[in-house]
């Protein structure tokens, strides 16, 4: 249960705050492009939805937004920056499919996957729950709507196929983020630069950001969803950490770090 909750429940991001910024960023760009094919699509659709023009202009001031408050955040203020805006894309992809009536079951489901990457990114295997969660959501509050109106029968088969099709990219694309963050923590290798005895040990690139986790109190299980790795890894990682160190516990170690000027 320890490992759900730190896996699938806390949505804390699983990258560095140099990575984090920079995909924020990056997301900036990307949405003026989808808006641009948006509007493109709207330009060549023969009847293009009543809503779309609104939508688009909703994006735009959204957008315009993110551009400022990314730009005057804060480190401390990064994370949720990242899980707001990751959330809100969730839900401008979920209508945008819904402004041409092919929900739950047609071919455009894809328009979703930009934000489900997205929320990998962020979050790996929680952010592909959490975009599931809210596909999944949105088409039965949908449907149901729908049916509630007159406007047809609650379409089961329809958004259980669409699910499963959101399910299956959103678990391959936790898989290889998985992968690829456990490969690259495998690969830091610690420097093997022979020392002084007064000088300060030789850190891996995981080893300092354990440190660094560690020393903002931060528990195993926490350390493990921050970095995208097991809490096996962290604690291995720790025990290695204490022996260089030359620490007995956690305090010890953060108080050596500081000593040696290495935080």
């Amino acid at each position: 249960m320890h490992w759900l909750t730190g896996t699938f429940l806390v949505h804390t991001p699983r990258v560095t705050l140099r990575q984090l910024r920079a995909l924020i960023h990056l997301g900036v760009i990307l949405r003026w492009v989808a808006l641009a094919f948006a509007g493109l699509a709207g330009l060549l659709s023969p009847r293009p939805p009543d809503l779309l023009g609104a939508e688009i202009l909703a994006a735009v001031i959204y957008n315009g937004f993110v551009t400022g408050a990314a730009a005057r955040a804060s480190n401390e203020a990064l994370p949720t920056i990242a899980l707001v805006t990751t959330v809100i894309d969730q839900l401008f992809c979920f209508t945008f499919i819904g402004l041409y009536n092919v929900l739950p079951g047609g071919h455009q489901v894809a328009a979703y996957v930009p934000a489900m990457i997205e929320a990998v990114a962020f979050f790996g295997a929680a952010g592909a729950v959490l975009s599931t969660s809210i596909f999944l959501t949105g088409v039965v509050v949908a449907q149901a709507s729908l049916a509630a109106l007159g406007h047809g029968a609650f379409d089961s088969l329809g958004v259980f196929a669409s699910t499963m099709i959101v399910i299956l990219i959103g678990a391959c694309l936790a898989a290889v983020s998985e992968v690829l963050a456990r490969s690259a923590g495998d690969e830091a290798q610690p420097a093997r630069i022979a020392r002084s005895p007064a000088g300060p040990p030789q850190l891996s690139v995981r080893q300092t950001d354990v440190l660094r986790l560690v020393a903002e109190g931060c528990s195993n299980a926490v350390i493990a969803s921050r970095l995208g790795v097991s809490e096996r890894t962290v604690k291995a990682t720790l025990e290695r950490l204490l022996t260089q160190v030359k620490a007995r516990n956690r305090a010890e170690a953060v108080a050596a770090a500081i000593r040696y000027g290495l935080l």
